[in-house]
C-alpha cells in the first residue's frame, strides 16, 4: 500500500472512529432510591444494563436515596452509579406529611437542592429519563449545557404536574395511560416495560397447586394484600381446593400486619410469606396462577414475568396495567368484588386445561408486545427524534 493509500485509509479509520465517538449517547437515569426492592427500581436497572451491554451507550444512574447499602437488582459494572445522598428520603417523606412546616422546607429548599445537585451531574450527559416525582429540571435552574430530559410516569395518572411540562417528553407505559396523559402535555409517547432475560428460558409447572403474589408490603398496602387475604378465605370454603397454597413474596412496613391478619382468620397452613428473592424466576417456576390485588398500577413487571413463563393471571380491572397484559375479560375482575375475584379464582384452580389455556394466551400477547428488541427501537426512535 502506498503512502497515499495508507494516509487516506487512516483518514477513513480516523473518521469511522469520531463518528463513532460522536454517535455514542450517554443517558442519566434518576431514580428516587436504587436499594429499595421495588417494580421501578427492577426497571431501571433493567433500562440502564440494556442500554449500556445491548445499545452501547455511556449510562449512569442517579439515585437520590441510599436506604440500604447493597443493591437488591444486579447493575452491570459499566454503569456508573452516583448517589445525592447517601441516606435514606422515607423520613423526610413521613415528616414532610406530618408537618405543614416541614413540607414548606421540604418542598421549597431540600427539593430544589437536591435538583441542583441532579442538574450539575447531567451536564455530562445527553440525556436525562428521569423515574421519581422529585426531581425539578429547568427553566428554574440555569446551566450553559442541559441535557434533553424524559420524564417517565411509572404510576397510574392522578392529576397533571406542572413541573412534568419541562420536560422534553412524557413517557407512559400504555395506551389507555396516553389516553389520559395526553390531554396535558404536548409530546407524550407510549414505551412499555419489557421482560428481563430470564423470560421464556421455563415454563411453570401448570400442576402445581399454587397461587403465587409478589410485591412490597408498603404503607398503603398498594399491592392488596390485606384483601387478598380476604379473598383466599372465600376460596377456601370450598374443601376440594384445600391442597392449594397462596405464596406472597415480599417485605415491608405492614408485614407484620399482613401475618397477623392471616393467623387472625387461621389462614396460616395454607398462605405462606415469603421475604424478597432476587430469584423470582423460581418461584414463578413453582407456581400455575398469578394473583395480582393491587389498587393501582402502571404497567407491573410482576404480570409481565409471570406471563412469559406462561402462568394464568388474575387481577382486579384497575385504571392502568392489568388490562394491557390480561386479554382475558373473565380473568379482569370489577375492582373490589372480592367475590367474582374468588369465583374466578377457584374456577383456574379446579381446571389445569384453563390455566394452560389462559397462560398461552398471556405468554404470547407478552412475546408479541413487551419483547426487549421491541421496546429498544422505541427508545432509540425516541431520542432520535429529540
Amino acid at each position: 500500500m502506498s503512502k497515499t493509500q495508507n494516509d487516506d485509509f487512516s483518514v477513513k479509520v480516523d473518521s469511522r472512529a469520531c463518528q463513532s465517538i460522536k454517535t455514542t449517547r450517554k443517558v442519566l437515569l434518576v431514580v428516587g432510591d436504587i436499594t429499595r426492592k421495588g417494580g421501578i427500581e427492577r426497571v431501571v436497572v433493567n433500562l440502564a444494563n440494556t442500554f449500556s451491554k445491548d445499545l452501547g451507550y455511556e449510562v449512569g444512574i442517579c439515585s437520590c436515596f441510599k436506604r440500604y447499602n447493597e443493591l437488591p437488582y444486579e447493575l452491570d459494572s459499566s454503569v456508573r452509579l452516583h448517589y445525592a445522598y447517601d441516606f435514606s428520603g422515607a423520613p423526610m417523606h413521613k415528616k414532610a406529611q406530618a408537618s405543614k412546616l416541614y413540607k414548606l422546607y421540604y418542598r421549597g429548599v431540600f427539593e430544589r437542592v437536591l435538583s441542583y445537585k441532579i442538574c450539575k451531574l447531567a451536564r455530562d450527559f445527553d440525556f436525562l429519563i428521569d423515574n421519581d416525582h422529585i426531581y425539578l429540571p429547568p427553566p428554574l435552574l440555569s446551566f450553559s449545557h442541559f441535557p434533553k430530559s424524559i420524564k417517565i410516569f411509572h404510576l397510574p395518572f392522578s392529576r397533571p404536574r406542572a413541573r412534568a411540562r419541562r420536560f422534553d417528553s412524557i413517557v407512559v407505559l400504555s395506551n389507555r395511560q396516553y389516553s389520559l396523559w395526553s390531554k396535558h402535555y404536548k409530546r407524550v409517547e407510549v414505551i412499555p416495560n419489557f421482560i428481563t432475560e430470564f423470560a421464556g428460558k421455563k415454563e411453570c409447572d401448570s400442576c402445581a397447586q399454587v397461587v403465587l403474589s409478589v410485591g412490597r408490603m408498603e404503607e398503603g398496602d398498594q399491592k392488596g394484600f390485606l384483601r387478598l387475604i380476604d379473598i383466599w378465605e372465600k376460596v377456601r370454603e370450598d374443601e376440594r381446593l384445600f391442597a392449594w397454597k397462596l405464596c406472597i413474596i415480599g417485605d415491608g412496613e405492614i408485614k407484620s400486619e399482613i401475618e397477623s391478619k392471616i393467623a387472625q382468620k387461621g389462614l396460616q397452613s395454607s398462605i405462606k410469606l415469603k421475604p424478597f428473592t432476587t430469584k423470582i424466576y423460581e418461584e414463578y417456576a413453582k407456581a400455575s396462577i398469578y394473583a395480582m390485588s393491587s389498587y393501582y398500577e402502571a404497567l407491573p413487571m410482576v404480570l409481565l414475568e409471570a406471563g412469559s413463563m406462561g402462568l394464568a393471571l388474575i387481577a382486579f380491572d384497575v385504571n392502568t396495567g392489568p388490562s394491557d397484559v390480561i386479554e382475558s375479560a373473565k380473568n379482569l375482575i370489577e375492582n373490589n368484588d372480592l367475590q367474582a375475584y374468588a369465583t374466578r379464582l377457584q374456577e383456574l384452580m379446579h381446571s389445569k386445561s384453563l390455566r394452560q389455556e389462559c397462560g398461552a394466551r398471556v405468554q404470547q400477547c407478552v412475546e408479541e408486545k413487551f419483547s426487549k428488541a421491541m421496546v429498544l427501537k422505541q427508545w432509540e426512535e425516541l431520542l432520535d427524534s429529540l
